[in-house]
């Protein structure tokens, strides 16, 4: 290995402080999980991380009401749309046309029900009861429940209104003329949601035990699942028979409730909350948790999983098609195609999952929930809160849709290279990527402006240098049918980036105790030969460049064992671009000048001093660490740290016994102990070989390189004694002397 003296890295350090890393790094190959960070409009998001155009999402009407609880929809178009906190149902026809449809003395609006005349039923809350609703201002109260909450309303072929209600857990059978009977009485106090299968039973959701109840006609009861969960609030069919129910922890980690209706900034509503605080149990703050999703999640049901979707075979077999830790799921509809549409919150995502369980995203939202669905043939209505709006979403696909990433972290000021990407099943659509870059971790009117398009896979990236980038792609093209082959995925997405080379930080060195030595360990081996395992970067991607090659190596293995006059170091040193660093070490006597080499390119982050080779006194080490292995040799960059003060102390103390008088049977004595370097530790004594006794010092404690000391022996036998007094310091050096004295 070339030499380079301290003074050579004086240099180097003065002549590289702009001096830039010389390996780009990749951001690449961007999964499902990670594309998720971003953000999603009319963009859709393949399992596989791939992204193409949604299929047509719109605004369809805006209720102005803050949260939207239910919708049904009659035999000609029209949507029918309950709102809480005015308890509002707000009517709009198939042109998107809206008009106050009926208003509520009560302030929720969570179930909607209608018969067979398309006529309107409404269930409300918190008083528990159900208006029949005949035209604008035409309504009567049909029904009033004991129960405060009227969660869900499902009529049967009959006529008769099953209505499920919360507080007492009763479903009431109501018949056309208002006249109610108690169906079924549940266990549970709060009847979720209900549904009937095709052989008119029905499927009842509950909480807060989390049950799926089927019942059938004559009021007979079986449980299908008891789930580890607090709020089963949706239930839907396959064209198959095969349930799926939704279920969500009511309260999250902080206890806040989060179901469909707990309404985000308002009041406690869901079942859940409802039963806490009418037993005093809790204090529920309905807003759902707003934390960043991490991933779709997968099939397995987990402690802390916000929501789980349950798929329930006709044979009553049991299965977790997705389960999320970060994501409410608040309502899902089949659709036409067989797959499951499911609303979630907190970043208004709509997600399919398809026969095979695949999860895939829609789009987002522009509101932060989407809380209600309604299928009506390939089109299906959304229902938002935060602001209470409708969504359609139609069967063809977007014209325009644009995907946003996250913010990705260089963890320096970075180099920007070129942005490439790769289309799978190109149809001749425009697309183009845009980059724009700052210095915060999220973006202000600091940043970049988007830079111009890049319509070319490849291109260099033209934003400014600089620690943080977003990339985002439009992709445009003519509407298709959303059941033709799924055309133009984006994916396969890299960026290049170099770091700006980052100083080598020391950040500690620890000076061990003297007479401890660190033993290098042997690297562990197979057949004698050494296992190395091939460096990777976050990514995956296989290191081969000299600059990252150093590591792939094992870490040192190091012992510690007894050594006279071993003094060791150990030092923790880091570098922020990940760089390969060796290690030059100096020491410096106390009232030295010049720093010593003691090691150059050294590699281990320990080091043992044979102490026996210096004159004793107070030294300090200097640890110089150079990312030189990673970097040209004109640009690499060192930083150090020097160590506290350690002492060498080779020679044993020197013990000089100053006066020695017998008074009776006694003898008093004093002495002196001294060292060149340190101080002293202990002092002791000994009469004719006996066991030793601890002194202090005349002070009272041991500190200083000279200490003085005064001992009377207890009484002694007439004849001639030998007092032996030893001394050490505080790296167990020992000093003896001795004095004889004679008692009368």
């Amino acid at each position: 290995m070339q030499y380079r003296g301290f003074t050579v890295l004086i240099l180097l350090l003065v002549l590289s402080l702009n001096s830039s890393a010389v390996t780009p790094q990749f951001w690449e190959n961007f999964t499902q999980a990670e594309l998720l960070q971003g953000r999603l409009d009319r963009m859709s998001l393949a399992p596989d991380g791939k992204l193409f155009l949604s299929p047509v999402y719109e605004l369809l009407f805006d209720t102005g009401q803050p949260y939207i609880f239910s919708m049904v929809r009659d035999k000609s178009g029209n949507l029918y749309v309950g709102t809480g906190d005015d308890g509002k149902v707000f009517k709009i026809d198939p042109k998107g046309e809206g008009t106050l449809f009926f208003q509520a003395e009560e302030i929720n609006v969570f179930a909607l029900a209608i018969d067979a005349d398309d006529c309107l039923y409404v269930g409300t809350s918190p008083d528990g009861k159900v208006y029949k609703v005949t035209g604008p201002g035409q309504s009567a109260e049909f029904f009033k429940s004991e129960d405060k909450y009227i969660w869900s309303m499902v009529f049967d072929d009959a006529g008769n209104l099953y209505v499920g209600t919360g507080g007492s857990g009763i479903i009431y059978k109501v018949d056309e003329n208002g006249t109610k009977t108690v169906f079924f009485s549940c266990s549970d106090t709060h009847v979720r949601c209900l549904a009937r299968d095709k052989s008119g039973n029905l499927i009842a959701g509950t909480a807060p035990g989390g049950k799926v109840i089927e019942i059938n006609s004559g009021g007979e009861s079986f449980t299908l699942m008891d789930t580890p969960m607090e709020e089963v609030h949706s239930i839907t069919f396959d064209s198959f028979g095969e349930i799926f129910a939704v279920a969500s922890a009511a309260a999250d980690t902080g206890g806040k409730a989060a179901s469909p209706d707990a309404t985000p900034g308002g009041k406690a509503v869901s079942a859940a909350a409802a039963s806490q605080a009418e037993s005093g149990t809790g204090s529920p703050d309905p807003k759902p948790a707003t934390s960043m999703i991490a991933a779709l999640g997968g099939g397995a049901v987990a402690a802390g999983d916000k929501s789980v979707v349950y798929a329930i075979s006709k044979d009553r077999g049991v299965e977790a098609v997705y389960a999320s830790k970060t994501q409410m799921v608040y309502d899902s509809v089949m659709r036409n195609d067989g797959s499951l549409l499911l609303a979630t919150g907190p970043r208004g995502r709509l997600l399919s999952i398809d026969s095979s369980k695949q999860v895939s995203v829609i789009s987002d939202a522009s509101e932060e929930h989407l809380t209600r669905l309604l299928a009506d043939g390939d089109t299906v209505y959304t229902g938002s809160s935060n602001q209470g709006k409708i969504f359609k979403l139609q069967a063809e696909r977007s014209g325009t849709g644009v995907f946003e990433s996250k913010i990705l972290d260089a963890r320096a000021v970075a180099s920007w290279g070129k942005i490439s990407w790769h289309v799978t099943n190109p149809e001749d659509a425009h697309i183009e990527f845009s980059t724009r870059t700052g210095n915060t971790e999220k973006v202000d009117n600091s940043w970049s402006e988007w830079s111009p398009s890049y319509v070319d896979s490849g291109r260099q990236v033209v934003s400014p240098r600089a620690r943080y980038l977003q990339w985002k792609v439009m992709i445009r093209q003519d509407s298709g049918s959303f059941h033709s082959p799924v055309a133009d995925l984006v994916d396969r997405i890299q960026i290049a980036y170099l770091q700006q080379n980052l100083r080598p930080q020391v950040a500690n060195i620890e000076v061990l105790p003297y007479g401890i030595e660190i033993q290098k360990q042997q690297a562990l081996s197979m057949s004698g030969n050494a296992v190395v395992v091939p460096a990777k970067t976050p990514d995956g991607r296989s290191l081969n460049s000299p600059r990252e090659r150093g590591n792939n190596l094992p870490k040192p293995v190091s012992r510690r064992v007894l050594q006279q006059g071993a003094q060791s170091f150990t030092w923790r040193a880091t570098d922020g671009n990940q760089d390969t660093m060796e290690y030059f070490l100096y020491f410096k006597g106390e009232s030295e000048t010049d720093w010593k080499l003691l090691e150059e390119g050294y590699e281990d982050p320990f080091y043992t001093l044979h102490a026996s080779s210096l004159p004793d006194g107070i030294y300090r080490l200097k640890v110089v660490a150079s990312d030189a292995p990673s970097n040209p040799f004109d640009s690499y960059l060192i930083g150090e740290l020097v160590s506290r003060p350690f002492v060498i102390a080779n020679a044993s103390p020197r013990v000089e016994i100053e006066t020695s008088e017998v008074s009776g049977r006694k003898v008093e004595l004093t002495f002196v102990a001294s060292v060149l370097a340190g101080s002293l530790a202990t002092a002791e004594f000994s009469v004719d070989g006996d066991d030793w006794h601890l002194v202090f010092p005349k002070d009272g404690i041991a500190d200083s390189a000279r200490e003085e000391y005064r001992i009377t022996t207890s009484d002694l036998p007439t004849g001639e004694h030998l007092i032996g007094i030893r001394a050490s310091d505080r790296d167990g050096n020992t000093g003896i002397s001795k004095v004889v004295v004679r008692i009368p």
